[in-house]
């Protein structure tokens, strides 16, 4: 008996695929993870020393979701649909959805988490002594 395997449809909002239904990069429910895909884009774009330091898992980092940034969907003219952001009312806004500073923002968060557990891992152990 053959499988009835169903693609769900996505969406494209400034060079990302989400999935259409959630508008989310890793999607449980769609069960999809467009995060390989989108980081693909991103890879030529990225310093060499991109996360040096390993404190940043670029390709296990978190997801985004279209519609929680603004996405807003714009029926199509000819076979594509287009979507915008809320803010600007502007097809594939580049300040709304730049991806690679949010990508750049994520790293940074890790990188000053992971300054910060060191910090507290210092003085816990001085202190245990």
């Amino acid at each position: 008996m053959p499988m009835d395997f169903q693609i769900e449809p996505t969406i494209v909002v400034n060079g990302f695929v989400f999935c259409l239904r959630h508008g989310d990069e890793l999607c449980h429910k769609c069960t999809y993870d467009h995060r390989f895909t989108n980081n693909y884009v991103l890879q030529d774009k990225l310093p060499e020393d991109f996360n040096e330091n390993g404190d940043y898992n670029f390709e296990y980092r978190d997801p985004f979701n279209a519609y929680a940034l603004g996405a807003a969907h714009v029926p199509g003219r000819g076979d594509e649909d287009s979507y915008k952001c809320t803010k600007h009312d502007k097809i594939n806004c580049e300040a709304c959805f730049d991806w690679l500073a949010f990508v750049k923002q994520q790293a940074k968060e890790a990188e000053d988490r992971a300054a910060w557990l060191k910090k507290r891992k210092k003085y816990f152990d001085k202190r245990d002594e």
